[in-house]
């Protein structure tokens, strides 16, 4: 059995346009910390004994443009399912959980956060194709403004929202405009 990933508490639910999901047993593996190499050794364990599987990943602590940002995400995810097939991958949540968006809030990033997905879910349907994609879980797992979430959520996109009852989702007061 593998432990988990992280050594601080995790999130517990998952809330999606449709419901709340409990989450009980589950390897959490981040990429960026791991780097993809040992990221998608893990990746390739996990699922071989058919646990819930969240991979977590981001392009860094600073707010990249889209093609940048397709290039970092490209060359994580080359790594991290190098060894992780078709039929496997459906097992997987992958969580976007930039580090940036622990500092502050920008007007746009809603905006970022919806295209962010939408690279991440194009990136894997060049590798899986369109069909399987879409049966991948892409959530978003940073803190998120009250007033943003109705546009994140409903992002034809963005599969949900990893709720972390161990940090503040409302960072209203650091909002820069």
């Amino acid at each position: 059995m593998l432990p988990t990933q992280s050594s601080r508490q995790l999130p517990q639910t998952i809330v999606t346009d449709h419901d709340t999901v409990t989450i009980d047993d589950y390897a959490w593996i981040e990429c960026r910390s791991e780097g993809s190499g040992l990221a998608g050794r893990n990746i390739y364990r996990a699922l071989t004994t058919h646990r819930r599987l969240f991979v977590c990943f981001d392009e860094g602590d600073q707010r990249l443009l889209p093609l940048d940002f397709a290039e970092e995400i490209l060359t994580q995810l080359a790594g991290m399912f190098r060894n992780v097939t078709a039929a496997a991958i459906n097992q997987v949540t992958i969580v976007y959980r930039p580090q940036w968006s622990q500092e502050c809030w920008l007007p746009a990033d809603a905006q970022r956060i919806r295209i962010a997905h939408r690279q991440i879910r194009d990136l894997l349907a060049e590798r899986y194709g369109s069909e399987v994609t879409r049966q991948v879980a892409i959530v978003y797992g940073g803190p998120l403004l009250e007033t943003a979430q109705p546009q994140v959520i409903n992002d034809i996109n963005v599969d949900g929202l990893l709720y972390d009852p161990f940090e503040s989702q409302d960072k209203e007061n650091e909002v820069k405009k």
